[in-house]
């Protein structure tokens, strides 16, 4: 298990084989030519935003958008933890600021592999047994653990979307910063909460030092 979850995000050593240089590690992209020209001046400032939020939210969409990506309305479930580079012009400074955006699945639907691929327990493997890959999402990895800022999203035509936030705000450290965004605001007239009810919570909310 735990090596497979290094595999997955890139902690294991390179395989080469004959000279062909590793694969990119499922659910992390690559950076442009041009970040990467940028970067080579050197990074003042290293940020990481954690984007949650429960299934069919906008959060893929949201991270797209972030990379300057146009919008796109085919929903494609995001199966594992999505992470992207964005870089901010701060306007005050010439300063480099790169912001690693992570698109946090919460947990993935299970992923069957062949008897003969992975054993997760000491049995004898019968025929038609399954057994489940080993997948990156917040079940395996602290999001919170290094991140300078959160982003709870929800969709206002789904009420339980908006019960995750107010969940999730909970388990967020106190250290750092919450954004609540609210999407769906060109679906108001199917809407389930109001602006003044997420602003009468968020007013009231108190979140205990740890």
């Amino acid at each position: 298990m735990i090596s497979a979850l290094k595999k997955k995000l890139g902690g294991g050593p390179p395989e080469n084989n004959g000279g062909t240089p590793p694969s990119m590690p499922s659910g992390v992209r690559p950076i442009d030519a041009a970040l990467q020209k940028k970067y080579a001046r050197g990074v003042q400032y290293n940020m990481r935003i954690v984007i949650r939020g429960d299934r069919n939210t906008g959060k893929s969409c949201l991270l797209k958008r972030l990379q300057g990506h146009g919008f796109e309305e085919e929903y494609v479930a995001t199966e594992e933890i999505q992470v992207a580079n964005i870089h901010w012009n701060y306007r005050a400074t010439d300063d480099v600021v790169k912001v690693d955006v992570w698109d946090v699945v919460d947990h993935s639907r299970k992923k069957k592999i062949q008897p003969n691929v992975l054993k997760l327990t000491n049995t004898v493997a019968t025929a038609g047994d399954d057994y489940e890959d080993a997948v990156c999402d917040a079940r395996f990895v602290d999001v919170y653990k290094g991140a300078h800022g959160v982003i709870l999203i929800l969709d206002i035509t789904k009420q339980w979307t908006w019960e995750y936030v107010q969940k999730e705000a909970l388990k967020v450290p106190t250290t750092l910063p919450i954004l609540i965004l609210a999407n769906r605001r060109d679906m108001g007239h199917h809407r389930q909460m109001t602006d003044d009810q997420i602003s009468h919570w968020v007013d009231g909310f108190n979140r205990m030092a740890e």
